[in-house]
């Protein structure tokens, strides 16, 4: 009622008295949060340890003696962070060191892993028994023109895609079935140079990148097997005890004798697969083939595994990040994955002798003589024409490997059938040690030794400034409160 008997100009003197009051309270709120924010900053700076940042709120100092400190502070700031940056960039980048180790009478050495691919893969009885079972309505001329692709089919790779004629019947996806259902049986004889060495006696089946391969004293040869990519059930499997051999237990090799069947093959690691990159040792039936290998080893210390793998430049076996090999990681099946990726980028499909994964199309004959035509980059994963660009994988050697050189190949006419010796002709007198040379223990002394150069701090002094922003500051505002 009061209210409403006012005239409006009294109102409005009544309005302008209280958004002064706001205005003003709002001013004392902003002046004594400034006061205390000054105060408490001052408090840390004049009980500091750190140098120097006690010079700049002693009252005794002049403004110009203030203004040398501030560019003192601010020059020592930029050195320790130029030193402390460079000293964590060298434990990302380069924090191991390759060293050489010379008691070769304490280590013993794998002997090299062999893979074998059969040039003739399709086996001519079962196909007949396929034919007469699943496609006995098919004319001869069908029947032919089936064999024809299933042959070409089974032994086509980068660089002979082009050979595999048309043929629309079978789908893409059921390729490696095929290839596997009509595969060659193989006969042979296994022996080695020791009595008590054993590995098996058996060729383990491996799907490379050349089809249907057959590997002995490889340990990732299993995982490779299209049974266990359709099971997932390494018990089914043998476990490879790897043949390895020391100087004292003289030379080590092993013979595959009365084989059926020409080859390709390929010396590697045990802990290594074949790669359509790798040099390849072909032999013809009724040969007998003698390679003698030397090795180089390098495996790593114990240390190294708290490393991440961009920081020691390598990868154990364990710690696969790849698709198409979730269980072991090896530098070739890394370099798979990566032609998958470019073949499915430049022909939006892969070749059928990978592992199977759903984001991955089965190339048909027309997506095989896409691949054809890229056939020199997806082979060496770099441009060949133009600017030479390797392509970055992003893949890395094994932490722990053999590297092994073929430095005698010797094939001979045989007439007692088709033969393959291989062994060390001699057991490495070094081996190359991956160690640790700046670990997270050095960077910690060297970064406290470049703050207490430029500040002359301590752990205490970095300590006293969580503890100023943390604990102190709660105090304060609930002792102000």
């Amino acid at each position: 009622m009061y209210w409403n008997e006012l005239n409006p100009q009294k109102r409005n003197i009544l309005f302008k008295f209280d958004d002064s009051d706001i205005k003003k309270d709002k001013d004392r709120i902003l002046i004594k949060l400034k006061t205390n924010v000054f105060n408490f900053v001052n408090l840390f700076f004049s009980s500091s340890n750190i140098h120097g940042l006690n010079h700049l709120t002693d009252k005794r100092r002049h403004y110009i003696e203030k203004l040398i400190w501030v560019i003192a502070i601010c020059l020592s700031i930029y050195g320790s962070a130029i030193l402390g940056s460079s000293t964590w960039n060298r434990y990302q980048e380069n924090p191991t060191v390759i060293s050489m180790d010379r008691e070769y009478k304490e280590w013993a050495t794998a002997l090299p892993a062999i893979t074998l691919c059969p040039m003739n893969k399709i086996d001519d009885q079962l196909f007949n028994g396929f034919i007469q079972k699943k496609f006995s309505n098919y004319t001869d001329e069908e029947k032919e023109e089936l064999w024809t692709f299933l042959m070409l089919l089974a032994n086509a790779t980068y660089g002979t895609f082009n050979e595999v004629p048309v043929y629309n019947r079978i789908s893409p996806n059921d390729y490696l079935n095929y290839v596997l259902l009509l595969s060659s049986k193989l006969s042979y004889t296994i022996g080695n140079s020791h009595v008590d060495i054993f590995s098996s006696n058996e060729l383990v089946p491996s799907v490379t990148e050349l089809g249907l391969c057959y590997s002995y004293n490889g340990y990732i040869a299993p995982y490779n097997d299209y049974k266990y990519w359709i099971k997932r059930n390494i018990s089914e499997f043998p476990k490879i005890d790897i043949i390895s051999g020391t100087p004292l237990d003289g030379d080590v090799f092993v013979q595959i004798t009365s084989m059926n069947f020409s080859y390709m093959g390929f010396v590697h690691s045990p802990y290594e697969v074949p790669d359509v990159a790798c040099r390849i040792f072909p032999s013809q039936q009724n040969f007998y083939k003698i390679l003698e290998v030397a090795a180089l080893s390098i495996y790593s210390a114990p240390e190294i595994k708290y490393l991440s793998p961009r920081q020691r430049g390598c990868r154990f076996l364990d710690e696969s990040d790849l698709e198409i090999s979730p269980e072991m990681y090896t530098y070739n099946m890394c370099r798979n994955q990566c032609r998958m990726d470019q073949a499915r980028k430049l022909c939006g499909c892969v070749p059928y002798f990978y592992r199977p994964l759903k984001k991955y199309k089965i190339c048909d004959v027309k997506g095989m003589y896409c691949l054809d035509q890229h056939k020199e980059f997806l082979i060496k994963l770099r441009n060949t024409t133009g600017v030479d660009k390797k392509v970055n994988c992003g893949c890395y050697p094994p932490c722990n490997d053999v590297n092994y050189i073929v430095e005698r190949d010797n094939t001979i006419q045989w007439y007692f059938g088709t033969d393959l010796k291989w062994g060390l002709i001699k057991y490495p007198r070094m081996r190359l040690k991956r160690n640790v040379l700046f670990g997270f223990t050095d960077v910690l002394v060297s970064i406290g030794g470049t703050a207490g150069l430029f500040f002359g701090c301590s752990v205490l002094s970095f300590l006293e400034i969580i503890y100023f922003f943390t604990f102190r500051l709660a105090f304060m505002f609930l002792h102000k409160k």
